[in-house]
């Protein structure tokens, strides 16, 4: 199934999950039931980094009008012919280990997204089968279910007695966090876990904007496998934090590093996507090279904005020595085996493999030996250990 349309969707309104955070603080003990929801001050929650006005540099402007010009004809052209196609079937599939019974996971994504990478990485690594849609980055319309238009999506389809029902779940570290939390309390089903990850959406200006309060937080319900100290949670959050504020900047100004770099990691994405099988010809080129020319100013601007160094490469390298510094001597971080911050880290990093960045960074850095285990383990489905017996006869794998 493309998009779960027409399905009963289980969810919370706005109202009533802004009145459930009001209740909660940060400084409770987690704990599945709703009323010890995590939350943190979100009265800075809308604070986040923005691009500057593309109308505040000529040049810029001039550019992009001048690629709009360029393609624009072809992609009017063939817009009719891949709207008749999208939503389209699943791109892929993606085997695991796990049995999940009667539901299905489908992640709406871009390939080379650093943010779907992350969670590719966890659906992965716990085993879990799932369903792959690429979504086209210009007309967005495999995303027309859905009021959440950014990628990536986690959609589980299943039933409740004799009814179908349909789960979402939005942004890469609430989907990350709802598996860690199934993967550590199999007793708790998914629809339960949905309500403690609610979406507060809000307008600034013409913009809508979406924070989701829980996402760093695992919900526990009475049957905990997890055996960590609160301190090694609270410190595992923080390094999720830091690759989405921190790692994550330092992605676009190096793989879009002069045009004809952005123009090569867009070729690679095409190749590494399918986009040949997915995406008709005008649309993949027009992805191609539209997507490479803006990307490469996007990449400046993000350089500009977060005080990335002239030689984006030397902040890409500080970032992974900061990480590999607090990894230590261990195998990761998390210790023996990845925790959600080394998911979260490989995630981030793996998004431009096959890019000159990536190339570069494996050769003159050494973060790659703490890569390549990582690699092993989610290629490998070593999560999948978590599970309390043989991941495919668990009895409360139905979801």
């Amino acid at each position: 199934m493309a998009a779960p349309l027409r399905r009963t969707t289980i969810g919370l309104k706005n109202g009533f999950a802004k009145n459930l955070l009001k209740s909660n603080n940060e400084s409770r003990s987690p704990a599945f039931s709703c009323k010890n929801i995590l939350t943190r001050n979100f009265s800075n929650k809308f604070n986040s980094c923005r691009f500057a006005s593309l109308k505040k540099n000529w040049k810029i402007g001039a550019c992009m009008t001048a690629a709009t010009s360029v393609f624009a004809t072809s992609y009017f052209r063939s817009r009719r012919s891949f709207a008749d196609v999208e939503p389209r079937p699943i791109s892929r599939h993606v085997p695991g280990v796990v049995d999940i019974g009667n539901q299905k996971f489908t992640l709406y994504q871009f390939q080379s997204c650093p943010y779907c990478c992350k969670a590719r990485a966890a659906l992965d690594y716990f085993g879990f089968t799932y369903d792959v849609v690429e979504v086209n980055s210009i007309t967005k319309s495999q995303m027309k279910f859905s009021e959440y238009k950014k990628v990536p999506v986690l959609v589980v389809d299943g039933q409740i007695g004799d009814k179908d029902f349909t789960l979402q779940f939005n942004d890469s570290s609430t989907i990350v966090s709802v598996l860690a939390s199934y993967v550590y309390d199999q007793n708790t089903p998914l629809y339960k876990l949905h309500q403690c990850y609610p979406g507060i959406k809000e307008k600034e200006g013409r913009k809508t904007v979406w924070d989701f309060p829980n996402k760093y937080f695992i919900m526990y319900g009475e049957n905990i496998a997890d055996s960590r100290t609160e301190t090694q949670r609270r410190d595992e959050r923080k390094w999720r934090r830091w690759t989405d504020d921190i790692l994550m900047h330092t992605i676009s100004p190096n793989v879009y590093r002069t045009l004809p770099e952005s123009l090569e990691a867009f070729h690679h994405f095409s190749e590494w996507g399918e986009w040949d099988k997915n995406f008709s010809t005008g649309t993949r080129l027009g992805i191609v090279y539209v997507g490479a020319f803006v990307m490469y100013f996007i990449g400046k601007l993000v350089k500009r904005r977060h005080d990335i160094k002239d030689n984006p490469r030397e902040s890409l390298y500080d970032a992974c020595d900061e990480w590999m510094k607090a990894v230590g001597k261990k195998q990761f971080y998390g210790g023996d085996k990845p925790n959600l911050a080394d998911l979260s880290v490989y995630g981030a990093l793996h998004s431009f493999e096959g890019c000159l960045a990536h190339k570069d960074l494996m050769e003159f850095h050494r973060i790659e030996k703490w890569y390549k285990r990582m690699e092993q383990q989610i290629n490998g489905h070593e999560g999948a250990h978590l599970l309390k017996v043989a991941p495919s006869k668990h009895p409360n794998l139905q979801l």
